[in-house]
C-alpha cells in the first residue's frame, strides 16, 4: 500500500476516535505499517493528545424590528423619541404686532449635527432652519405671521430635505393691531396713536398778556 495513502487512513482513523480511544499500530508480514483501534501481537499503542478545542462564536444579537421605534433601539437606529412645541400653548392667543411668533421645541435625543429644525405653518414648511448642534432645547423664530390661527409644526429634516419627525400640531391665534389702524399707515410696527384734539372754529384767541 503505498506509503501516502497508509498516512492518509492513519489520519482518519485518528481524528474519527474520542479523546479517550486507543489506537495501536504494527508491521504485517507484507512489511505494511498497520493502525487499529484494536490490539494485536507485537502491536504498539499510539499515544494521543487531546485535541484543542475552541467555543463557537457567539451568534450575533437580532435586531427587533418592531421594537425600532422605543427605548434604546430608537437611539442606536438614530431615531429621535421626543419633538414637542412647549410654547405657545396649544389654542392660545399671541400678540405679535410685529407678526414674530417665538416657538419653544423640546428635543429628545439632541438635535445631532448635520439636522434642521424647521416649521410647517398651514402646511408650508417654512424656509428657516436652525441647525443641530447637540441642543435638547431650541427656539425658532416665525416671521411675518398674518393676523388669525394658524395650525404649526416642529419638524426636523436631514441635510438633502427629508422628514425625519414631526411634532404634534398646535394652534396657535396671532393678534396684531390692523394696518388700516390711524398712526400705522407710514409705520406698520407701531402702535396707533390717538388722533389730535380737535379745536373749536371760530374763537378768538386769548389776547397777549402785556407787562
Amino acid at each position: 500500500m503505498p506509503r501516502k495513502l497508509i498516512f492518509a487512513l492513519c489520519s482518519a482513523l485518528i481524528f474519527s476516535q474520542s479523546a479517550t480511544a486507543e489506537i495501536y499500530t504494527w508491521t504485517d508480514a507484507e512489511g505494511n505499517t498497520v493502525y487499529s483501534d484494536q490490539p494485536s501481537p507485537n502491536a504498539k499503542r499510539i499515544e494521543i493528545s487531546t485535541p484543542n478545542a475552541m467555543d463557537a462564536p457567539r451568534p450575533a444579537p437580532t435586531y427587533n424590528q418592531s421594537s425600532s421605534t422605543t427605548g434604546n433601539a430608537a437611539t442606536s437606529q438614530g431615531r429621535y423619541r421626543r419633538l414637542e412645541i412647549t410654547s405657545p400653548a396649544n389654542d392660545s392667543g399671541v400678540r405679535a404686532n410685529d407678526g414674530n411668533l417665538v416657538l419653544g421645541i423640546a428635543i429628545d435625543p439632541p438635535l445631532r449635527s448635520g439636522a434642521l429644525l424647521r416649521a410647517r405653518v398651514d402646511g408650508t414648511l417654512s424656509t428657516q432652519a436652525l441647525p443641530g448642534d447637540g441642543q435638547n432645547e431650541a427656539s425658532l423664530t416665525l416671521p411675518n405671521l398674518d393676523r388669525g390661527s394658524h395650525q404649526i409644526e416642529a419638524v426636523i429634516t436631514d441635510a438633502s430635505g427629508q422628514e425625519l419627525i414631526a411634532s404634534s400640531p398646535i394652534t396657535v391665534h396671532v393678534q396684531r393691531t390692523s394696518l388700516n389702524q390711524p398712526g400705522r399707515i407710514n409705520s406698520p410696527n407701531q402702535a396707533p396713536r390717538a388722533p389730535a384734539a380737535p379745536t373749536a372754529p371760530n374763537v378768538p384767541k386769548p389776547p397777549a398778556s402785556t407787562p
